[in-house]
């Protein structure tokens, strides 16, 4: 994992359908760009596009990427379209979805709703299939 974590033991974890598939999540989403509503809220804007209305459980970013860590849910390199991309950015922790292309859609830093080249926001990032443990 990048930034440096240590992990001593990794869990399993069983892995569940989203009540919104991955297209429908991303359409959610594209619907989406220019609003400055969620601005603040990337990982809050990523869970209700796939569906769930409750909290993810995940006080931030970062919590989320250290449980997905300690869980070996988090992949390097190019992420495939849907997954969830954890890049660092003015020193913290941020989310978005992937595009494919190296493209993501999401409240960028900026705060509105964009798609961005992932290069232009990090050189540090991770991915993981959207999976969200706690979102109800």
């Amino acid at each position: 994992m990048a930034w440096g974590e240590v992990v001593v033991e990794r869990r399993i974890v069983a892995r569940v359908a989203n009540p919104r598939d991955t297209e429908a999540a991303l359409n959610w989403q594209l619907e989406r760009v220019g609003s400055a509503a969620w601005q603040d809220w990337p990982l809050k804007f990523q869970r209700m596009a796939f569906g769930y209305a409750q909290d993810s459980g995940w006080h931030d970013a970062s919590d989320a990427v250290r449980w997905l860590d300690h869980h070996a849910l988090l992949q390097e390199g190019a992420a495939p379209r849907g997954a969830l991309v954890w890049y660092q950015a003015a020193d913290r922790i941020r989310v978005a979805c992937s595009l494919g292309s190296d493209q993501v859609v999401g409240p960028l830093l900026s705060g509105p709703v964009e798609v961005a080249t992932l290069a232009d926001l990090s050189t540090d990032w991770v991915w993981s299939e959207p999976h969200f443990p706690f979102g109800q």
